[in-house]
């Protein structure tokens, strides 16, 4: 394989790595000694679940039936509803967005088990006022 390819593969496979959370498995090039073809495709791409590398905190929702949005406005829909509960924050915006109860900052989120992301307002944040303290913006 020639050299260029191998550095173009080896380019995407790390880019694909450091922005999707995705490692490739298997040697480093066509040449190396051990370059055989894995026994099933699929289990060559695995997931890395690293919490370390994406900065999270656990924030506190407050209130019954909060809706959690697809995107940072009261017009996006509705991915679930969570009432009193623990997450998992990421980011925060106040970007296109939309204000509740005066409040123009919204938290990307997941829930604690694991979920899409999906967005909160901090009106119903704990602790938010009107930003979520140490969390970075989106």
């Amino acid at each position: 394989m020639p050299s260029a390819m191998r550095n173009g593969f080896a380019l995407a496979a790390t880019t694909l790595a450091l922005a999707g959370g995705l490692a490739v498995v298997g040697p480093a090039h066509a040449d190396a000694p051990d370059a055989r073809p894995a026994a099933n495709p699929a289990s060559a791409v695995v997931s890395v679940s690293d919490d370390s590398a994406v900065s999270a905190r656990s924030i506190r929702i407050r209130g019954t039936q909060v809706a959690l949005r697809e995107c940072p406005r009261t017009s996006c829909g509705i991915a679930t509803r969570v009432s009193n509960a623990t997450l998992r924050a990421y980011c925060q915006t106040n970007r296109h967005t939309t204000k509740v109860s005066g409040n123009k900052w919204w938290t990307k989120v997941t829930l604690l088990h694991g979920s899409d992301p999906a967005w909160v307002s901090n009106h119903y944040v704990r602790t938010a006022a009107p930003k979520v303290p140490h969390l970075p913006s989106c």
